[in-house]
């Protein structure tokens, strides 16, 4: 990663100690006499601030020059500043996964410390339980012979009831501190399941990186050939859309065009936005058309996956959804998460039934194909569209709904995948002239 930073020099490089940071805060910062001092997650999100702020500028930048007439040297700069734009995204994904860790650190010993409260809990009501055995083990016609009087013995009872109310108050208490601890948990499994898919968007970071210093290094060696060069940066983008797959088969750009002009006619979502769209859901680390529902898919959608290939009468064990992306070696089987999503949109099962009778109203065909480029394209606009926004071609609307299409109400947190769908739609939108 150092050698990836070191090319940026208009901006400072920022360290992943977040430590050595907040150490030069105390030592060098101007702070009044009992200023609270920054924690560590302000200091991250002071910085996540800052990046966003630059990134933003050479964002500006990238979109005046799409504007421009197309010629090499434009084409050049968009490059440069495409470049050093990933180069701070990338720095701003190392913040979010330090960010997460430190959060995950703190989880993980507070539910360590819940756990040990909870035992506790535990080891008094057993207690509490011995000791009313104990104490309330005498019948009633012992008193009659035992001497002990009356009032003596409804004292006794007294007391044992306020025993019982300790031992119910006791019992809640335990019972809600298995809730609570609970929902910690889940909450951990939630931020580890985030880190790794920050980790996943960083090597999906590294490789866009990698592609754009080619291609500049490319177009700078073309400059006494114009024509050929820009034909050249078309042809990327026409190679990369075939990685996608549809029933394993790869989508020819003619082909993807078209069914984003059908699908854009029907949803009033801009065919360029579809296919940036289309275009990054292939690029995340999944493949595709490379798994199978049994090893890639969470059961919990086998039924309903199942039910969508008898109606279209297909196979499910030969029909393919998307891999598990397997970055989490820290997860018992080295994936740690599901694939299983379906087709060029990479809808989950369950969505698409969401969706389905929609689709098929829209199109006025049925049943719906999430592996049908158009019928998924279709699909794709209807959950865009309904940000609002998105159809009136706002492009911070298209930001939000990419994001979306994503991860959902955390879609802020993945600005990266919006980007590059708005870097991809305007490509798309130069090489759909020509269709």
């Amino acid at each position: 990663m150092k050698k990836i930073f070191s090319k940026v020099k208009l901006f400072p490089i920022y360290s992943a100690n977040i430590g050595v940071v907040f150490l030069a805060v105390l030592l060098f910062g101007k702070m009044g006499t009992g200023a609270a001092v920054p924690s560590q997650k302000e200091i991250i999100k002071t910085r996540i601030d800052d990046l966003r702020k630059q990134i933003e500028i050479y964002q500006k930048n990238i979109e005046e020059k799409n504007h421009k007439e197309e010629s090499l040297s434009n084409d050049i700069e968009i490059l440069e500043a495409d470049i050093k734009k990933i180069e701070l995204q990338i720095q701003e994904t190392n913040l979010q996964i330090d960010a997460l860790e430190g959060e995950i650190t703190q989880k993980e010993i507070e539910i360590e410390k819940m756990q040990k409260q909870l035992e506790a809990k535990k080891e008094m009501l057993a207690k509490f339980l011995q000791e009313l055995y104990e104490k309330g083990g005498g019948e009633t016609s012992e008193i009659v012979f035992s001497g002990q009087s009356f009032s003596d013995y409804f004292s006794k009872i007294e007391s044992l009831e306020s025993f019982e109310d300790q031992i119910k108050e006791t019992h809640d208490q335990l019972e809600a501190s298995r809730n609570v601890l609970k929902g910690e948990k889940e909450n951990l499994v939630d931020k580890k399941i985030d880190k790794e898919n920050l980790r996943g968007m960083q090597n999906d970071q590294e490789r866009s990186l990698e592609r754009e210093k080619q291609m500049e290094t490319l177009l700078i060696s073309q400059v006494r050939n114009e024509r050929q060069a820009l034909e050249k940066n078309v042809g990327r983008l026409q190679a990369e859309l075939s990685e996608l797959q549809s029933l394993g088969e790869p989508i020819n750009l003619e082909e993807a065009v078209k069914a984003a002009k059908y699908a854009a006619d029907l949803t009033d979502v801009a065919p360029e936005f579809l296919l940036g769209v289309l275009r990054v859901e292939s690029g995340l680390g999944t493949n595709v058309g490379g798994g199978k529902y049994k090893s890639d898919m969470n059961p919990s959608q086998w039924d309903t996956f199942k039910k969508i290939c008898k109606e279209l009468g297909l196979d499910p064990d030969k029909t393919p959804v998307s891999r598990r992306a397997c970055y989490n070696s820290e997860a018992s089987d080295g994936c740690g998460g599901w694939g299983g999503a379906m087709g060029p949109a990479q809808f989950m099962p369950s969505t698409w039934m969401g969706y389905k009778s929609q689709i098929e109203k829209t199109t006025g065909r049925s049943p719906a194909n999430p592996w049908d480029v158009e019928d998924s394209l279709v699909a794709m606009g209807l959950k865009l569209g309904s940000v609002e926004g998105v159809k009136a071609g706002d492009r911070k609307a298209w930001a939000k709904a990419a994001g979306m299409y994503l991860a959902g109400s955390n879609w802020e947190k993945y600005s990266w995948y919006s980007d590059r769908v708005l870097y991809y739609a305007d490509g798309f939108k130069k090489i759909m002239k020509k269709y």
